[in-house]
């Protein structure tokens, strides 16, 4: 059986860039697995200014992680698929034990440069992933493009290319529907698209698991009714009036 192994940087991202394909291939039996790479608890100590303000609308740090694991198995589940959460901290917590400093401690930073220092957890990322394809052959694994440049979708994307064998490349949604060209512009491999149809089964089965992340459907939207209408729209502009989305491979 054909394993897909999608690369998800946060614990919602695969399922708001590609639940409908996910659906789409589990409703014709194959295997589906999301690999979480943010998708630990944070490290001991006082969290950055900025993460407390996030945390504001969140839980205390351990629940918070907790809660965001648990909404992801409910979505992932709801589109038939299987979660692997690996043990990085979002992008929020991490910094230099030693000192205490925050490397992403402001909104600018989430989408600046990624610190020098996250090379090494890019390589150990790499070691996770090239083992979880391994065990799954014949699989196909899906990383993200980066568009938006969050840091934690790049380091996603650097790691799934120290590990090798990317099949395709995916989307970021909601980064790419307020960028549009943004995919074609990605530095890094010469790419083509390829456009994936979706029934409506599909997209109705994608926005049912969206909302399964109810922690975090206010960081992008008003209400539920809001996040399907975007949802819907963007599938649409992707297809060219049917609903589809949208994947990038090797040219």
């Amino acid at each position: 059986m054909l394993t897909h192994l999608y690369l998800s940087p946060h614990l919602d991202d695969a399922v708001l860039s590609c639940g409908g394909m996910i659906h789409r291939q589990t409703r014709a039996g194959e295997r589906v697995i999301v690999v979480t790479v943010c998708a630990g608890d944070p490290p001991p100590g006082p969290l950055s200014e900025f993460a407390q303000s996030l945390h504001q609308r969140w839980q205390t740090p351990g629940e918070a992680a907790a809660v965001r694991r648990a909404e992801d198995l409910n979505a992932l589940a709801a589109l038939g698929a299987e979660a692997v959460h690996l043990a990085a901290a979002d992008c929020i917590y991490r910094g230099d034990p030693a000192t205490g400093r925050h490397w992403y401690a402001s909104e600018a930073a989430l989408f600046g440069a990624l610190h020098p220092a996250e090379a090494a957890l890019a390589r150990t990322l790499a070691g996770e992933i090239a083992g979880r394809v391994r065990g799954a052959q014949p699989a196909r694994l899906y990383a993200p493009l980066g568009i938006g440049n969050h840091v934690d979708h790049r380091l996603t994307r650097r790691a799934a290319e120290l590990a090798g064998g990317v099949w395709a490349y995916f989307e970021d949604y909601p980064y790419a529907a307020r960028e549009p060209g943004a995919a074609a512009a990605t530095p890094g491999r010469a790419l083509a698209p390829g456009v994936i149809p979706l029934a409506e089964a599909d997209l109705a089965a994608k926005v049912r698991a969206i909302a399964a992340y109810t922690s975090q459907i206010s960081s992008f939207w008003g209400s539920l009714a809001e996040m399907e209408a975007a949802v819907r729209g963007f599938a649409g502009r992707t297809g060219g009036g049917a609903p589809a989305e949208r994947v990038w491979r090797s040219r």
